[in-house]
């Protein structure tokens, strides 16, 4: 039985987790929880892709438009999916006590192309109202009057992760963001980042990395160094190992008597942040199929945000006799299904990376990737995983 301790932060009052310039100074812990998940269930759970619908809801009283453009919530987008699949541009600095550890979680963002009423729509949203993004607030204004999950009675299902776009986070102008944990937010009601659109990115400042953060706790994780900012503590997932927050340094070493600290984890306060590691790959995967967040990625679901087989522009084939194997693969591939092909490899930030007629075909990185057949006048879509 694999447990998972929990604990829970609040902020102004509620329970959530926060992000800021100044971490130290904004959150304060109150409970520990444990969550049982038999190894038998962990097993199931890491059997597929998790595609993931997302929209940005941009406030700004003048001009939102010129807070997050299309170009720029997609390349946000990429850097989720390169972040939350061991492919961070920062990888390779990994210390090497926490390479085996690190976790490709199997997690797909697209943008949503269609909104709950069926408008075609590029998965970012704009608002002049003028809203703030500390907590109560948020909650009684922004997220409550424009909320795809639940619309204005705080009711229905969730559909979408919505991510809040604002000026103003944590009532200061430079705070990043915050973002409940899935037991908090009343089964998806209140789900989803409020963020600063300061601190939206490409991925060439670690402060780009935050958002990552702000979604891991969507996920159900908490902070590495746990409740604490004066002294060591724990997240309870057994190999984070213990430390505390130096806001923003990164630290080596065993500092807290239990192992190097790994301050290359996204759930820490550290400028260096570059991965994710196996056990919270574990405990978002749990959640992940957990009523709050299972209906995001429903086949149903994924039809209604519009983002069904749809990945760089191209429509997924819903049946194909085309198949490959074995898959996972260590980095060897055979195609079955066809006497001829064009197979073009793609990973998860759409780009390009193997292109082949050879149906018995090698490409040796690890990764998730998609691989475009072309044979005749039939195009067929399947997603590879290398090991």
């Amino acid at each position: 039985m694999k447990q998972f301790y929990l604990l829970f932060f609040l902020f102004l009052g509620l329970n959530s987790f926060c992000q800021d310039i100044e971490p130290c100074k904004v959150c304060s812990s109150n409970e520990v929880h444990i969550v049982d998940i038999p190894l038998s269930k962990l097993k199931s759970l890491e059997s597929r892709i998790y595609r993931i619908p997302v929209v940005f809801h941009v406030f700004d009283p003048s001009n939102p438009q010129s807070k997050l453009s299309e170009s720029k919530a997609q390349k946000a987008i990429d850097l989720l999916n390169a972040n939350f699949n061991g492919q961070s541009r920062n990888i390779d600095n990994v210390q090497d006590e926490f390479r085996d550890v690190v976790a490709d979680v199997g997690f797909e963002f697209v943008l949503a192309r269609k909104d709950p009423y069926g408008n075609s729509i590029n998965g970012v949203t704009y608002h002049k109202q003028n809203y703030k993004g500390d907590n109560s607030g948020a909650n009684l204004t922004m997220k409550q009057q424009i909320n795809w999950n639940t619309g204005k009675n705080i009711g229905g299902t969730q559909r979408y992760l919505q991510v809040w776009l604002t000026y103003n986070v944590n009532s200061d102008d430079y705070g990043s963001g915050w973002c409940y944990l899935p037991s908090y937010d009343e089964g998806g009601k209140w789900a989803g980042p409020v963020y600063n659109h300061k601190f939206m990115g490409d991925g060439s400042s670690s402060n780009d990395d935050i958002l990552t953060h702000e979604i891991g706790h969507y996920f159900g994780l908490s902070h590495v160094f746990g409740g604490y900012y004066d002294r060591c503590g724990d997240d309870g997932i057994d190999d984070t190992p213990q430390t505390r927050c130096y806001t923003w340094e990164c630290k080596i070493g065993d500092l807290c008597h239990d192992g190097n600290v790994n301050t290359e984890n996204y759930m820490d306060y550290s400028g260096c942040t570059s991965m994710f590691t196996l056990g919270q790959k574990e405990l978002m995967l749990y959640w992940m199929n957990e009523p709050a967040r299972k209906t995001l990625w429903s086949d149903e679901n994924l039809k209604f945000t519009g983002v069904y087989g749809v990945l760089t522009g191209i429509e997924e084939v819903e049946k194909s006799t085309i198949s490959v194997y074995p898959n996972p693969s260590d980095g060897r591939f055979n195609l079955k299904g066809a006497d001829s092909a064009l197979i073009k490899m793609y990973d998860l930030n759409g780009r390009l990376v193997h292109q082949t007629t050879n149906l018995n075909f090698s490409y040796n990185k690890s990764g998730i990737y998609v691989l475009v057949i072309e044979s005749g006048n039939t195009q067929s879509r399947i997603k590879v995983v290398v090991k």
